[in-house]
């Protein structure tokens, strides 16, 4: 009896804002025919046709398609086995790392599992943002492990990119990893194909040994009273140290709406559900805002 073949696995990776979920949104629409094991952070951020769900649970959502959404959660192995040991396993997983991972610590796992193959590790870049973030001292390290852990750099937002800054991040990425494929574009151009295209050159990998986790702090807060979302805008611009806040929030109006804040700038949309939980999610870097809690409590009635 012959041995199953083994399923590649490809890890998506990047910091915050870089445009990961936008790659993988393309991917559950354009996969080629082919069945994919999706394990993401959030399904919230995830456009998953409501018209394809055949099943749909708190960590997993199964697609007509033949394709799975599964939540980390908080278990990433548990995510991964539950693919794999499927009766239908998929033909290809996809890991989206977090904004603030090492995709090189998810990719060992790859090469630890006999019945995974690692495909390749991709890493998307900001080229607005990665100079800036790579000169900071408290996401120096970050960054750059990521760009360190890339089979395939994906340089991002180079349409909003300026002359200056395109040359730029190009020439930087060039010093930080020469030789590496770089490849740039919009970020809602990134060609979906090239994670079924490109592979990984096995004898390339190297692990790190650092864990860039210690610097971050995260936290959340849940309330379904009204909040005045412009003192909470105002609240998270005055937070040292944060990098992102995303949630549910009921408006003084009485509207469910969905907020995002990232680097100062603040996304509000409405929410046509009245969701289950509404809370929000932060996280930050350098000293822990140890108030942030209280502060962003204060905005809710």
């Amino acid at each position: 009896m012959s041995a199953s073949p083994q399923i590649p696995v490809s890890v998506v990776g990047g910091f915050l804002g870089a445009g990961k979920t936008t790659l993988l949104n393309r991917l559950l629409q354009e996969n080629e025919g082919r069945r994919l094991g999706l394990i993401v952070n959030d399904f919230g951020d995830i456009n998953i046709d409501e018209k394809l769900i055949v099943t749909r649970d708190e960590d997993m959502v199964s697609l007509a398609n033949g394709c799975i959404c599964c939540s980390i959660g908080n278990d990433f192995l548990r995510a991964l086995i539950s693919l794999v040991t499927r009766p239908d396993p998929p033909e290809h997983i996809i890991i989206e790392a977090s904004g603030v991972a090492d995709p090189l610590r998810i990719a060992a796992i790859a090469r630890a599992d006999k019945a995974l193959r690692l495909h390749g590790t991709f890493v998307l870049v900001d080229a607005t943002n990665y100079k800036s973030q790579a000169a900071d001292p408290l996401l120096a390290d970050t960054v750059r492990a990521q760009v360190g852990a890339a089979d395939l750099l994906v340089l991002t937002k180079m349409d909003l990119a300026t002359e200056t800054q395109a040359r730029e991040i190009v020439e930087l990425l060039e010093r930080e990893r020469p030789g590496v494929l770089k490849i740039s574009a919009a970020t809602e151009d990134i060609p979906a194909s090239l994670l079924f295209d490109f592979q990984i050159d096995q004898s390339t990998a190297a692990e790190r040994d650092h864990d860039p986790h210690g610097l971050f702090w995260t936290g959340s807060v849940s309330s379904d009273g009204p909040c005045d979302v412009e003192r909470l805008k105002n609240v998270l611009g005055d937070c040292t140290g944060l990098l992102r806040c995303k949630g549910i929030v009921r408006s003084k109006e009485g509207d469910w709406q969905v907020v995002q804040w990232t680097a100062g700038r603040m996304e509000v949309a409405l929410l046509g559900d009245v969701p289950g939980d509404p809370a929000l999610v932060y996280i930050g870097v350098g000293p822990e805002a140890a108030d942030i809690e209280r502060l962003i409590g204060h905005c809710f009635g």
